[in-house]
């Protein structure tokens, strides 16, 4: 007879749990959903590959739980940010302002001082972002940060009436799509500035990009 199963010490699982998070969420940053296998996480994590399978079942569900983990703190902090903003008074280009840099601190502030994990996460999400929509990886992105893209639209659609709310969304779109650029860190600013600047410097990105885009708004109509 061969040798009996080992059983799982379940007292362990949590910490075994957290350690598969952490390295799935370090390689998908890195290289996406694709070029990830659940061996290569299994390896980061120094455990056996049926772990993996043990917590989380397929790739797809172990991406899902890395989307998953820290989306209600960051949503939270996001839509703060923007009741915050929406008090802010003013004329309309410092409200306006006041909502764009609502938006973009929280996520600076997680990527620049909530630690590695953060870093990976935030990073993670500028992939997905990029990533074809209707691929079913991507649900849980959809479903934890669409609804405050929404809101966003809606607040800076009060703040300007005089533009139609699809030139609002453009607007906003094109604001995404800076953002996910500039949050994956590339390295690209650094080789074409020859290094006068730092495309992991996050915070000296901010009231540029803020002034930017708030100024675009003006080509679309806004006053």
């Amino acid at each position: 007879m061969g040798e009996p199963a080992k059983k799982i010490d379940r007292r362990r699982a949590p910490e075994t749990a957290a350690r598969i998070l952490d390295a799935a969420e370090s390689l998908f940053s890195l290289r996406g959903y694709h070029g990830v296998s659940l061996r290569d996480i299994a390896t980061e994590a120094e455990v056996q590959v049926a772990l993996t399978h043990y917590h989380f079942g397929s790739k797809e569900e172990l991406f899902s739980a890395v989307l998953e983990r820290r989306a209600e703190e960051h949503a939270l902090g996001i839509a703060g940010a923007l009741a915050e903003a929406r008090a802010v008074s003013g004329s309309s280009k410092e409200r306006r302002e006041a909502v764009i840099r609502a938006f973009i601190m929280p996520i600076v502030d997680k990527s620049m001082r909530g630690g590695p994990g953060w870093k990976n996460y935030i990073r993670l999400l500028a992939l997905v972002a990029n990533m074809p929509q209707e691929e079913g990886f991507v649900s849980p992105f959809r479903s934890n940060y669409d609804h405050l893209i929404a809101s966003y639209v809606d607040a800076l659609h009060d703040i300007h009436p005089e533009m139609s709310e699809g030139d609002v969304h453009w607007c906003f779109f094109f604001f995404q799509a800076m953002t996910t650029h500039i949050l994956v860190e590339s390295g690209m600013l650094d080789r074409q500035s020859s290094g006068r600047f730092k495309s992991n410097d996050l915070d000296a990105m901010v009231d540029k990009l803020v002034s930017f885009v708030a100024a675009g708004f003006t080509g679309l109509g806004a006053k």
